[in-house]
């Protein structure tokens, strides 16, 4: 059963979700893919940010596309 979200980041506002995504994310980037039943995006995302920089990488690019247009990077 996936769960559908309306906004990113388990359904929350966009400034909330930027706030979030600026200071955790990678980390919620993973638990977001897994929760919508997105196995193989999750540990696409779990394996770059156990590389490292990955995780940072990610989060930066989650808060500008919050920013931007309400949604996190949807690679798979």
């Amino acid at each position: 059963m996936a769960a559908k979200y309306s906004n990113d980041y388990f359904g929350i506002n966009r400034i909330i979700s930027a706030i979030l995504a600026f200071f955790f994310g990678g980390i919620l980037g993973i638990i977001v893919r897994f929760l919508e039943g997105n196995v193989v995006a999750g540990i696409v995302r779990l394996i770059i940010a156990i590389t490292g920089v990955g995780a940072l990488i990610i989060g930066i690019i989650d808060f500008v596309l919050i920013i931007l247009n309400g949604k996190i990077l949807r690679v798979l």
